[in-house]
């Protein structure tokens, strides 16, 4: 039986694009059993003509997504599962993440982060609010700071800086909110110091008047994924506190990191 690609009526033309559908429903068309599928087949099962169909699968082949076998059918290649692992290992992430978040968070009444780096900036995948009745956050799930901002951000940037600030620096000036440049010695002096203290400190470069302290997680094979950051008033952050924070904190990543399969 044929069947009908889903349709998306409540979309405005105007704001996406039809053939990507349709080369997403091709792609999807592979899930199950389907390891292996004839043009013949694909057009059964996604209701598109020969010159569709063949078009969709030849853009998808240039792309890499799609491969020919030696019996002229079509299947997935590896990096649409290198691509589901990436997700997967977000997800993965986040739930051995939440069970120290929630400890964390419960002992010392503070926003807990979790971010993870992308590109020149650090993305927020999940976050657990204090529940003290001033609101501090910038940084909520799905929003992003540069690398160079912030607890959990600047401590991503310290481990990665071979990789990542190549790319910060192409991003344009690096300014804070209240528009004040850094330099690329200051940043880099910074970076040397968080390494060396093993977690990072934010004190008002993001919001005047908040604290953040970064600590990095890796995976299994010692590469640095995520970060984990704690921050409030600053005012609320005496110098014995922000030292058990600290200490917490580190333990947090480092348990984390272990629960994804990092010897220690």
């Amino acid at each position: 039986m044929t069947v009908t690609p889903p349709r998306t009526p409540e979309l405005d033309p105007k704001n996406h694009i039809a053939s990507i559908i349709k080369a997403t429903n091709v792609l999807e068309a592979f899930k199950g059993d389907s390891s292996e599928l004839s043009l013949a087949e694909l057009m059964k099962k996604c209701g598109y003509n020969r010159t569709t169909m063949y078009r969709i699968l030849a853009t998808l082949e240039v792309a890499g997504w799609v491969e020919r076998t030696r019996s002229n059918d079509y299947r997935l290649t590896l990096r649409v599962f290198e691509l589901a692992s990436a997700v997967l290992g977000s997800f993965d992430l986040r739930t051995e993440a939440s069970h120290v978040m929630s400890e964390l968070a419960a002992r010392f009444d503070e926003h807990v982060y979790l971010v993870v780096p992308d590109g020149a900036r650090a993305v927020c995948l999940d976050l657990i609010e204090s529940s003290q009745p001033i609101r501090v956050m910038v940084l909520t799930v799905g929003r992003s700071l540069p690398l160079y901002l912030g607890g959990a951000p600047i401590a991503l940037l310290a481990e990665l800086e071979e990789t990542a600030l190549p790319q910060v620096l192409d991003a344009g000036p690096m300014l804070t909110p209240t528009g004040e440049e850094i330099t690329e010695e200051e940043l880099r002096a910074r970076l040397v110091e968080i390494r060396e203290r093993g977690y990072s400190i934010s004190i008002g470069d993001v919001t005047p008047g908040v604290a953040a302290l970064g600590a990095c997680v890796r995976d299994r094979k010692g590469h640095v994924v995520a970060a984990l950051s704690m921050g409030g008033l600053s005012a609320d952050m005496s110098n014995a506190r922000q030292d058990e924070m600290a200490r917490a904190l580190i333990d947090g990543a480092m348990t984390v990191s272990k629960r994804l399969g990092y010897p220690g």
